[in-house]
């Protein structure tokens, strides 16, 4: 597969379709009154947001890392990736954390769900995204992944993927968010990523 893939121009109506189908699916919710700013690079924020024993939203700041009460945690970083929001609980999406890089070329956000669930959010995710007529990518990739070319509002363009797997106390999902000027490999780095992140949540879980 080329590394390097072009923006498919798309008309504005499209590209608003699509944006509204993220925000009803919480996956971009950056944007929310319901999203707390938790960067991890912002000690003076975190200092008054998150007193080490304070639970704010569910969350209490803890070494490194910012963990929900339910057990799931996020680290300040993974990899390159510095935590810079979290989403809380609504309804039955679950909860979870948005990361992304300083120039803002990846984006992920990456959230615990019920248990049983992650087979309808992939498929509702791909429904939306066909539905808006973007360019679903033939990529070898898991069954339980899929990825579209997309593009900004300001026709920059994107890769967007949506991976959901299911582990044994709870289901999980990453969206990710690439500049399309970035080689595909960056998307199997995340997923090793979140992969490994979601095993050490579960482990921690399990010995709870």
């Amino acid at each position: 597969m080329n590394q390097n893939n072009k923006s498919v121009l798309m008309n504005p109506r499209k590209i608003c379709n699509a944006f509204n189908f993220l925000v009803a699916g919480c996956l971009l919710s950056l944007g929310s009154p319901h999203v707390h700013p938790a960067q991890a690079n912002n000690t003076v924020s975190e200092s008054l947001l998150y007193q080490p024993h304070t639970l704010y939203s569910g969350w209490r700041k803890d070494i490194d890392t910012l963990t929900h009460f339910t057990g799931m945690f996020c680290p300040d970083y993974i990899g390159r990736l510095s935590r810079s929001a979290i989403v809380p609980d609504l309804k039955e999406l679950g909860t979870g954390c948005v990361y992304e890089t300083e120039n803002g070329d990846i984006k992920v956000i990456f959230r615990r769900h019920k248990k049983d669930t992650s087979a309808t959010l992939i498929n509702n995710f791909k429904s939306g995204y066909t539905k808006s007529k973007f360019t679903l990518l033939k990529m070898d990739t898991p069954t339980n992944e899929v990825a579209f070319q997309t593009e900004t509002i300001s026709r920059v363009g994107r890769i967007e993927s949506f991976s959901a797997y299911t582990a044994p106390a709870a289901d999980y999902t990453v969206w990710t968010s690439i500049s399309s000027a970035l080689p595909m490999s960056e998307l199997d780095t995340i997923r090793v990523l979140f992969k490994k992140l979601t095993v050490r949540i579960e482990r921690q879980q399990s010995s709870r």
